[in-house]
């Protein structure tokens, strides 16, 4: 599937697709809006390459989810337990989540993603495997910001030949779109444009990702 194809599953606004800053409990420039608004970006690109296109309702959950919790830009191993705890006193983000394809049934593997994102990993062969590591690994891709990114802690070769990617999406964005409503309809068509310009590394020099 193509990354517009991809882009065009989730039936709901660009404007709305990454949380408002006003919904994080800590306003971060490093974990706030922008960087939620790349995260899916590269979620939505991971999507593309892999082919997991069952995952792209509950990837792009997680992904809103992950941040939102957090209080500061340290050290925060629980925040993705306390973001995922949030949902259940935001049911205008319930309501944002069904619009755009998720169900009830989806709600456990998500818990687990986000709970997971910031602390260890998935058991093998569990519900939950694949969403997380496709979770971590769009996070991860967003490393390039602190400039410490090692693509041995990629889990999946696609991603590992994104980071070219990475980089320009992060140099080319920060700091130049302005934070609040309709981000992400400013960031998607640069993340479209830099797609088109920067292909992705078929055969990436590093494969010792956790798979």
């Amino acid at each position: 599937m193509s990354l517009i194809a991809v882009r065009a599953s989730i039936p709901v606004a660009d404007e709305d697709l990454v949380p408002p800053p006003d919904l994080f409990t800590y306003h971060s420039v490093l974990h706030g809006q922008p960087h939620v608004a790349r995260v899916l970006v590269h979620a939505f690109r991971l999507i593309a390459a892999t082919g997991f296109v069952d995952e792209t309702p509950r990837l792009w959950a997680a992904v809103y989810l992950h941040d939102l919790a957090r209080t500061s830009d340290g050290l925060c191993p629980g925040h993705g337990a306390d973001a995922w705890a949030r949902l259940a006193t935001l049911p205008a983000v319930q309501e944002l989540f069904a619009q755009g394809g998720v169900r009830p049934e989806d709600y456990p593997a998500i818990e687990a993603a986000v709970s997971l994102h910031s602390r260890g990993e998935a058991r093998a062969g569990t519900p939950e495997a694949r969403l997380t590591k496709l979770l971590k690994d769009a996070d991860g891709l967003d490393r390039v910001r602190f400039g410490d990114l090692d693509p041995d802690y990629l889990r999946h070769p696609e991603a590992r030949g994104m980071i070219r990617y990475a980089q320009r999406l992060w140099g080319e964005t920060v700091h130049k779109l302005p934070v609040g409503p309709g981000y992400f309809a400013r960031l998607w068509p640069e993340a479209r444009r830099l797609a088109a310009l920067v292909p992705d590394l078929k055969k990436p020099a590093s494969s010792k990702g956790r798979e």
